[in-house]
């Protein structure tokens, strides 16, 4: 399925160079297409393609999908040279020959990306909280061994507070008894010692 077309879109007048005057100067390449987006290897097509001089990246990629009636909305294009080298797709490609085509591959977006595993950070997060999950297991499973222990010592602490504070109040029990036999005689037993 190999022909040759010589239609293009035309160019807007700003993607011109400003350099050139009068008519501008196309350069007319050869190109073979792969469509490695539809997982086929093969050259289905060869056409030549006329570029002018000069001209802006996007505007090449429109006249190259023209030229092939290609949708550009999902897929990327990459051009190599006969020795399969990546080239620039712009306005300055240079001359090639039919037997020398130029391949262009269309590929989808990140279509030849392998993305790497992710799972060495997640393990490392993994067994990080893992270990802190394990750590609180642990002393949980401590604290409830020593429940029994911590509820008993407990205990003997409010039973001693408890004796204590009674001992206390029977001292003032005992005071408040003294002060009470004692009355006011309006002088002093003893004399004074001032």
């Amino acid at each position: 399925m190999l022909s040759s077309s010589h239609c293009y879109p035309a160019v807007p007048v700003s993607d011109q160079s400003a350099d050139m005057s009068g008519p501008v100067a196309h350069v007319a390449v050869w190109i073979a297409l792969k469509r490695l987006d539809l997982n086929d290897d093969r050259v289905i097509a060869l056409r030549e393609v006329h570029i002018p001089r000069g001209t802006k990246m996007a505007t090449v990629k429109q006249i190259v999908a023209y030229s092939f009636r290609l949708d550009v909305a999902q897929v990327t294009f990459k051009i190599r040279n006969s020795e399969g080298f990546l080239i620039p797709l712009n306005g300055r490609i240079p001359v090639n020959t039919k037997q020398m085509p130029y391949v262009l591959e269309v590929t989808r977006y990140f279509q030849h990306v392998n993305a790497k595993s992710r799972d060495i950070a997640i393990t490392v997060i993994s067994r990080s909280f893992k270990s802190r999950l394990q750590s609180i297991v642990r002393r949980i499973e401590r604290l409830e061994e020593l429940l029994p222990q911590i509820k008993q010592k407990q205990k003997e602490k409010m039973v001693k507070e408890v004796e204590q504070l009674n001992q206390k109040l029977i001292f003032l029990h005992k005071r408040m008894q003294m002060a009470e036999s004692y009355c006011w005689e309006g002088m002093f037993k003893r004399a004074p010692l001032w």
